[in-house]
């Protein structure tokens, strides 16, 4: 049994329940409260498939022959004793034809989330995929874990982590790339996640992050993906023509910027780099955007200002379900047609994590 495993079984014997769709077992992340009544978390309507993939005994390498043989993979089941495990799993298998229309959603996390906190938390992502979508579709859900575990340090954390973003971006961008081209790809990236998405897409673009770049793409021709950048922690205008990510939307077809004024991780995104020229992505949205003319019209901002308040925790975004359902029906369906009725209060929407994430 690995780390992710035991951290599961915790999370499930002290605060959760599990629910067990017919086809295949899914876990649901739920947190007794005595007030306000939450109510349970549906069960997900198909048999999805969920996998761990992780670079973070890979380190920073961007050697794809090494990538190729040691990438970790993680399928989650249940055991004979209906525990949730996570079990090694081939990446290889993506590859399998049979397979490749099946529509394939990635979150990548943000800075300091631990070995073992990265299941967790990107099983409580999951849960609002669940809960925001409307057909019987099945999906590939995947939890890209990166090495963000903490540095001692708090100023000299994130520049490490901002400037690993350029690796991790291109490890993420070679898997993107070994994926069949018919495959529908969404990604979901929060705060360094979401520059670690916007990285990739650059480069898959011809761009370059410092030294990296592509020679070769497996499928050049891959149709453009959706992507969602929620509290998106790099400079506001790096997607525009002339700025770091500048290839990045020749390869979205729909992006969705999730926005929050006073998230105090994006309003104090400046001082914590000396390279920063403007406020965050994720504190108001594309600046210049003009600057972008028709493929302007790809993008979306959703502001969760007054939902999220002076909040930098992934699960205080997720609590905000009206406006993160509209998110994920943007990356998921082809109608723009948005709720009409609030859902219910997330299972997790009081969990309060005691360190901010980036």
């Amino acid at each position: 049994m690995n780390e992710h495993d035991n951290s599961l079984i915790h999370l499930l014997r002290s605060r959760c329940i599990m629910l067990l769709a017919p086809a295949l077992p899914v876990l649901l992340v739920s947190l007794a409260t005595a007030e306000p009544t939450i109510s349970p978390p549906p069960a997900p309507p198909v048999a999805d498939e969920i996998l761990l993939i992780s670079t973070r005994a890979l380190g920073t390498t961007c050697d794809p022959a090494k990538l190729e043989r040691e990438l970790v993979c993680r399928r989650l089941t249940i055991d004979a004793e209906s525990r949730p495990a996570w079990v090694d799993y081939d990446w290889h298998n993506l590859q399998n034809r049979a397979e490749s229309r099946r529509k394939t959603v990635i979150y990548v996390h943000g800075n300091r989330v631990e070995l073992g906190s990265d299941a967790a938390e990107g099983m409580a992502v999951y849960d609002s995929l669940v809960r925001a979508r409307r057909n019987n579709e099945p999906i590939r859900y995947i939890i890209w874990s990166w090495p963000s575990g903490k540095i001692p340090g708090l100023i000299k954390d994130y520049k490490v982590k901002a400037e690993r973003t350029n690796e991790v971006a291109w490890q993420l961008a070679w898997f993107l790339d070994q994926l069949p081209s018919e495959t529908p790809l969404a990604l979901m990236g929060y705060s360094y996640g979401a520059r670690t998405v916007s990285g990739s897409m650059h480069l898959l673009g011809g761009g370059q992050l410092d030294e990296l770049r592509f020679a070769d793409r497996q499928y050049p021709n891959r149709p453009p993906m959706r992507v969602a950048l929620v509290a998106a922690a790099y400079d506001a205008d790096w997607v525009t023509p002339g700025e770091v990510h500048e290839r990045a939307i020749s390869q979205i077809e729909r992006m969705v910027v999730v926005t929050n004024r006073l998230d105090p991780a994006m309003r104090f995104f400046r001082l914590s780099t000396k390279h920063s020229r403007m406020d965050a992505l994720g504190l108001a949205g594309v600046a210049n955007r003009q600057k972008l003319g028709t493929a302007s019209n790809r993008i979306q901002t959703i502001d969760v200002t007054a939902e999220v308040g002076r909040s930098h925790v992934i699960y205080d975004y997720l609590a905000d379900e009206p406006k993160i359902s509209r998110m994920w029906r943007e990356l998921l369906e082809d109608s723009n047609e948005l709720p009409t009725t609030e859902s219910v209060i997330p299972a997790y929407a009081h969990i309060n994590p005691h360190t901010e994430r980036r």
